[in-house]
């Protein structure tokens, strides 16, 4: 890391996992080091990433296309709400959890920013968690059925 140069990528990703907990960013469960080497312990997404659905798929439904991009839409606003700017965002950053839902990872590039929210965009954690539920059910009955991989 520290010849590598990659301190302040990983101070970055650190500080926007542990900032951001919602149900759209891969959860940190734990953060460890020894001499040798730093460790993210996060979630298990099963369902792989964005860039094998679509390689495996070839071309997305446009309902499956409405899908995926009102989930990464909503994740890329999670990461805004907590002040920072993704960067890097491209489908191999784009997880998917084991029911097809989106989380975004890899905030290595991150950059912090002062981003002020609109009053259309102002929502509180609880409020956010409900429509992500919201949301998803919303979806998961538009495609009549449950998503799973």
């Amino acid at each position: 890391m520290i010849n590598k140069n990659q301190v302040n990528h990983i101070k970055a990703e650190r500080e926007v996992l542990v900032k951001a907990k919602n149900p759209w960013i891969v959860d940190l469960k734990f953060s460890f080091q020894d001499d040798k080497y730093l460790y993210l312990v996060m979630d298990f997404l099963p369902g792989g990433d964005l860039m094998t659905l679509l390689m495996r798929k070839d071309i997305l439904s446009e309902e499956e296309s409405r899908f995926y991009i009102a989930q990464t839409i909503l994740s890329i606003e999670s990461v805004h709400r907590v002040n920072f700017i993704h960067r890097d965002l491209k489908p191999d950053n784009i997880l998917i959890d084991k029911e097809g839902h989106v989380k975004l990872t890899d905030f290595g590039l991150c950059k912090h920013a002062e981003i002020r929210p609109s009053r259309m965009t102002e929502i509180n954690t609880k409020e956010l968690s409900f429509n992500f539920n919201q949301l998803k059910s919303a979806l998961d009955k538009k495609l009549g059925y449950k998503r799973t991989r």
